[in-house]
């Protein structure tokens, strides 16, 4: 009964507020309360849904959750019942035999220091984690990082290897080959996340919003507004002089959302109608800041020149920054004027702007499941998992 109270106690420290987070403790609850007993049959997940007012996905996270927890059992062709809860629990404190091996359960985070979209995915993954028992390191990275501030991280590494490391874009990919060789060396599963087009050694599992298409589908929705001239809004892109002339931009920044955008515009015949700005890169602490008083004058000139596209897409934060340099300057726009976002942040919800969701809770999640998957699952293959953005709309 310990490892119970243990799961109790994690969802109380971790407050959960999120719809998936309710649901887990209303069913562990009624679980450990009788409501439901052991062989009890559960709703099916649409049921579950409506019942709770909650979405199918977040229904279907919160029985995945469960059942990585013990509380429930799925059978194949028949549905999800109530688990042996508390010998579960209580198996769970007996050590197996020395030939059978368990995972290490714990996980190294090496995530970039942005909030937005980052933050969340950091949010729902701990979430996660913390849910399923895991024990999280934390390490995140600044731009301008040079030698000096990797080094520790692989030290450690190297002293505690985890089960799995999750890795957002750690400082530029510079370090990747040093921890792949720690994670061949150790046996470690590595997971990238939310890296877009940078490339990742191949043996790395990998789960990606489909930031080309979030590009495409704001493009198409500002599109179906009557607009021909549309600005897209990204960062300067540094080129790497080392890669293959055909492949130096499209690893580079924001190259998705410009290919997405554009492969939009030319199917329905607007291909010259798509124009690219870019905020600068101020220094590698500041990065391209959109609030940077430097990419906010560069913003006065593109709203104030006479061929100013009548719509903008880009990131929540430089579309937000791009209507409060307006603001601010008494800039009058058209009446049709139009901007769509990238990240459904709270920038857009601020704003009140329609956004295209890059949907980082399930991002989090299938992180989740690759990170306790058995090895034997992976039958030697790394995984690549792409997911659908979702446009949100806004009065």
């Amino acid at each position: 009964m310990n490892s119970t109270n243990s799961k109790t106690d994690t969802v109380q420290t971790l407050g959960d507020t999120t719809s998936v987070g309710r649901l887990v403790v209303q069913l562990r609850q009624a679980i450990e309360s009788g409501e439901f007993r052991v062989g009890d049959k559960i709703a099916s997940l649409r049921s579950l849904a409506d019942k709770c007012d909650v979405t199918f996905d977040a229904a279907r996270s919160a029985v995945t959750r469960l059942e990585t927890m013990g509380y429930l059992q799925r059978r194949r062709g028949s549905g999800t019942y109530v688990a042996n809860w508390q010998e579960t629990g209580q198996a769970s404190q007996v050590q197996p035999p020395a030939t059978v091996q368990t995972r290490n359960k714990s996980v190294a985070l090496l995530l970039d220091n942005k909030v937005h979209h980052y933050g969340r995915f950091y949010d729902h993954l701990v979430d996660c984690l913390q849910l399923g028992g895991f024990g999280t390191s934390v390490f995140t990275w600044r731009h301008g990082w040079g030698e000096k501030e990797i080094q520790p991280v692989l030290e450690q590494l190297e002293q505690n290897p985890p089960g799995a490391i999750v890795i957002q874009y750690f400082n530029n990919g510079r370090a990747d080959e040093r921890i792949n060789k720690l994670a061949v060396k150790h046996g470690i599963r590595v997971i990238s996340s939310l890296t877009t087009r940078v490339k990742r050694p191949a043996n790395w599992h990998c789960v990606e919003p489909d930031v080309e298409l979030a590009a495409s589908i704001a493009v198409q929705r500002l599109l179906d507004q009557g607009h021909k001239q549309i600005g897209v809004v990204v960062h300067s892109r540094k080129i790497d002089p080392s890669l293959p002339s055909q492949s130096r931009k499209r690893w580079t920044g924001h190259s998705s959302m410009i290919i997405g955008a554009g492969t939009r515009m030319r199917e329905h015949g607007h291909g010259q109608g798509m124009h690219v700005y870019y905020h600068q890169m101020i220094d590698d602490i500041i990065g391209s800041s959109p609030t940077h008083p430097v990419n906010r004058e560069l913003m006065r000139q593109w709203l104030t020149s006479p061929d100013c596209p009548t719509a903008f897409i880009g990131e929540d934060v430089r579309m937000a920054a791009l209507l409060r340099v307006a603001e601010e300057n008494n800039i009058q726009l058209p009446d049709n004027f139009q901007v769509v976002g990238i990240g459904n942040t709270p920038w857009a919800s601020l704003m009140g702007f329609p956004s295209v969701w890059l949907r980082e809770d399930l991002v989090a999640e299938h992180v989740f499941n690759l990170i306790q998957m058995e090895d034997r699952l992976f039958e030697g293959v790394a995984h690549r998992i792409v997911l659908q953005p979702q446009m949100v709309e806004r009065p």
